[in-house]
Parts: structure tokens; sequence; C-alpha cells
């Protein structure tokens, strides 16, 4: 078609030239009028033909498209019936855009669904046991003379003790440390401990350059394990025999604790079955004769935890003398998702501890400002800059404005992808029996402390890519009677028709 337009026009421009040269001569003049508007008439055929082409590409898309309903709106019929098919065709493709901006509103909202799964397994890792006294240091030693023989055979005679020797006069030196770099107010306790005598033992402290030792001050002067431990320590179903030694010491800001298959010193401990003698049973003795410093109260903190992890004051199990604790435990591993998704978990690592959570996280954070701001660390947390201990009551105000400041949005906290957990459920009963010694029933109590099950929380996304593109194809069949397929066929229509167009603004 295309050669017979171009055929036309030189027609066209030949008679042209021709005409020029045949002026005065009205004959030719009017056949030459004549072969144009001939041309003329096979050119507009042309364009027609072009035009044609357009509507033949538009009819057999329509015949053939696998788009339902399409074709009954232009077939040849009664237009009411035309209309009611555009009709169904607009609802349906104007409701499938609907579904579809449903869908991806669901899927950018990255819903979750948790899967649950409880198994009672034959053998289960034995989590670490932190047994905190709540009287922080032993009344014996901090009432201790620097004359007495026990004094320096036990270690008490720190470096604090002999740079205070002639200001402390008479006065123990445990007794004076209480009074000088406790946080609390001793005076009601220690009439002795004013204000000023306090200044007088910090100033020697600051001409000698010596300052307190916190983390040995509660080693050697608070409650050892070999005291705490009682008659009965065993672990698992054949009962093996555990001692003091079992039971690593560790400072923390607010004291000693001692913790029972801590990892660091040997391999951890398996429990073999759930159920009673499964764990850990212990006897321990909680001296109420030697109190001092303490929480209020009598006894025991219990914090159960995983290897490796930050443990915190305000969690953990109270017990008291004269008791018989039973704490079985559920063993609970969460598994969270990453950022886009709500639980937005992490996988990193903390610089003080092997296994991140995210209190452990809280306190780092806390310890790195109170460092900063405070020009002291809290007791316990291990640093290489050297920065010493906070003790006086200054640095403990600015402790406290610091703790208040931080937040798991501050410190940036996010929980973590893999956390393993561990919930008691506690019973207690009277220990001991009215027949047992009468120690025991002043300053003991018995801990069993044993599995239960085992339970495993996993998210999952509730709405991935695959339920999206999933749900945009059953839409597209449902509504509209088509697949991926038909898209293809609208992209080759609309090359069909781009080609056709082209051709014909080229050849007018």
């Amino acid at each position: 078609m295309d050669s017979k337009q171009d055929e036309i026009k030189a027609t066209i421009s030949d008679i042209n030239v021709k005409s020029t040269s045949m002026t005065g001569h009205s004959t030719g003049i009017s056949a030459t009028k004549m072969q144009e508007k001939k041309l003329s008439q096979e050119l507009t055929k042309v364009g027609d033909d072009n035009a044609q082409t357009l509507t033949v590409i538009w009819r057999e898309f329509v015949d053939s498209t696998t788009l339902h309903g399409i074709r009954y709106v232009f077939m040849k019929r009664q237009i009411f019936i035309r209309l009611i098919w555009m009709i169904l065709l607009m609802s349906s493709g104007g409701y499938y855009i609907f579904t579809i901006y449903g869908g991806f509103t669901k899927y950018y909202g990255r819903p979750v669904t948790t899967l649950l799964s409880r198994k009672r397994l034959r053998e289960m890792d034995f989590p670490a046991v932190t047994i905190c006294p709540l009287n922080l240091f032993t009344k014996s030693k901090i009432f201790m003379t620097d004359d007495d023989p026990l004094f320096a055979s036990s270690g008490l005679n720190i470096s604090t003790c002999a740079v205070t020797a002639e200001a402390r006069g008479n006065w123990p030196c445990g007794l004076s440390i209480l009074c000088c770099c406790s946080p609390a107010d001793l005076e009601n306790d220690l009439p002795l401990c004013d204000s000023h005598y306090r200044q007088v033992l910090l100033e020697v402290m600051r001409q000698h350059s010596n300052r307190l030792n916190v983390e040995e001050f509660f080693r050697l002067y608070g409650q050892n394990s070999s005291a705490m431990i009682g008659p009965l320590c065993t672990f698992g179903w054949d009962e093996a025999d555990c001692s003091a030694a079992d039971f690593v010491p560790l400072v923390t800001p607010w004291g000693m604790c001692f913790t029972f298959n801590s990892g660091t010193d040997n391999e951890m401990k398996i429990s073999k079955i759930a159920g009673v003698s499964s764990g850990l049973s212990v006897i321990l003795d909680a001296q109420i004769p030697e109190y001092t410093q303490g929480k209020f109260s009598e006894g025991f903190k219990v914090l159960i935890h995983g290897q490796g992890e930050y443990i915190d004051e305000w969690e953990g199990i109270n017990v008291g003398p004269g008791q018989h604790v039973v704490i079985s435990l559920s063993k609970k591993q969460y598994q969270n998702l990453e950022k886009p998704y709500a639980a937005n978990c992490t996988k990193k690592e903390l610089n003080t501890y092997f296994t991140y959570t995210t209190e452990g996280c809280l306190f780092e954070c806390m310890a790195d400002n109170v460092i900063n701001y405070c020009g002291c660390r809290p007791a316990g947390y291990k640093v290489t800059s050297g920065t010493p201990a906070c003790i006086s009551s200054e640095e403990a105000v600015c402790v406290k404005q610091i703790a208040a400041m931080v937040d798991e949005e501050y410190c940036d906290c996010q929980v973590p992808c893999s956390q393993i957990k561990y919930h008691p459920e506690v019973s207690y009963s009277k220990f001991p029996a009215a027949s047992t010694a009468d120690s025991l029933i002043k300053s003991g109590y018995y801990a069993d402390i044993q599995y239960q099950s085992y339970e495993m929380q996993e998210q999952q996304p509730a709405y991935d890519s695959n339920s999206l593109f999933g749900e945009i194809g059953g839409n597209m069949g449902l509504f509209l009677g088509c697949s991926l397929l038909t898209i293809c066929e609208f992209f080759d229509f609309l090359i069909s028709f781009l080609n056709a167009r082209n051709r014909r603004v080229t050849h007018p």
C-alpha cells in the first residue's frame, strides 16, 4: 500500500512539470486537471485503507482477546445490551482495582502470624540459676576490728582500710567504709556516721589518691557461697552432688550473686527428664544473725536465665527462710522477624555480655552514658578504660538521672531475632519438718528448680509477596476472566496499533 502511494505522488509531480511546458494550450490543461483529479481520488482511497487497517486491528483484538466481556461491548447488536455489558465490565474492572489497592495495603502493613508448638523433650540444656542474698554485707565482717586475727587472714584489710586507719580511730574498717561510701543514708542506723565523719574519711582517701574498689569490697565483706550453700546440693535425676564451688561469684550493682551452671567454668548441665528431681535441689542458709544492710527482707532472690545474659535485679523470685520452694520452668523460644515487620528484631551483639537481650542492651547503654556524664560506672560493669565504680551519693543521683532517661528508642534496643526465656511457676510449703534442726528452721530454705515443658513461638509473614500476587491473579480470573497472558495481549495490540498509526503519519 505504501509503494502505491509513492507511485501516485511521483505521477502527480510529473504531471505538474508537463503542465508548465504546455502553457497556452487549453486542451492540454484540461487533460491535466482531469488526470490530477483522478489521482487525488486514488490517494484518498489509500488514506481510507489506512483507517480501515486500524479498525481491523482493533476488531481482531476485540474478537480474539481472553478478556471476558469486551467483545460483547463492541458486537453489532442492540445498544441496550451493549450498554449492560459495558457496565458489567467497568464494574468488574473497578472492583478489581480496589482489591489490588487493598492487597498492596495489606502487604505493606507487614502482618505476621505466630506459630505455637509445645513439646516434651527427653533432655534440655539446663539454664543458669543465679542466687542473690538479700543481705549485702556480713555483720561479723563489717564489725571486725583491725586487731582481730581473722581480719588479715580473711583478706579484709584492703588498701582503703590501711589508708583510713588513723582517721577511723576505733571504728572497724568495714563500718567506716559503709559510712563514707554507701549511697544510703546510715545516720539513723549508725549514730556516729554523720556528715562530718564522712567528709573526714573521704578527704583522707583523696589525699592518698585512694578510691574504694567497690567490687573488692562486695566480694570480701559480702556473704560467700561456702556459707550460703547448706547441707544438701544435688543436680539431675541421678542426684549428682554439687557444692559451693559450682556457684560462680558475680558482682552486680546491688551486691554479690552466685550463679549455678554459668557456662564459664565448665560444660553446661543437661536436664535428662522433666519433672521432680530433674534439676537443681539445694538448701540455702540465709544467715539471719549476719544481716546488716539489705532489701528490707530476709532470704534470697532467685533468677533463672540463659548463660551469658544480663540479669535484672527487678526480676526474679524472692524466697524467705522456712520455705520449701518448687520452681517449675517452661522454656519458651521466640523467633521474631526483622525489619520491615513490626517486631523489627536485631541480630547485633553486646560488648559486655555473650547473649543479646533487650534488658542487657538497655543496661549497657545506660552504663555507657553513666561513664560519659557521671565519670564513673555501675559496679560489676566491665570496661577497659579503668573508670572507677560509682560510690558517692552525688554519683548515685547522677546514675538515677541517667537511668530515668534511657529507653528502647533512645538506646536503639530492639528485641532479639532469637531468644529463649524461662517462665517459672512457683509453689511453696513449710520447711523444714518439725524434727529438723532449729538452725534450719530459722535461716534455711529448700529450693527445687526443674523443667516442666518446652514451647516455641515463631513469627512468620502472614501475607508475603506470594500471597499478594496470588490474590491479584485470583481476582483477575474471578472478576475479568483473564490472566497474565491477557496483559501481554494488550501490549501486542498496542504495538500493532502504534505501527499502523506511524505508517499513517508518514504517508498522510
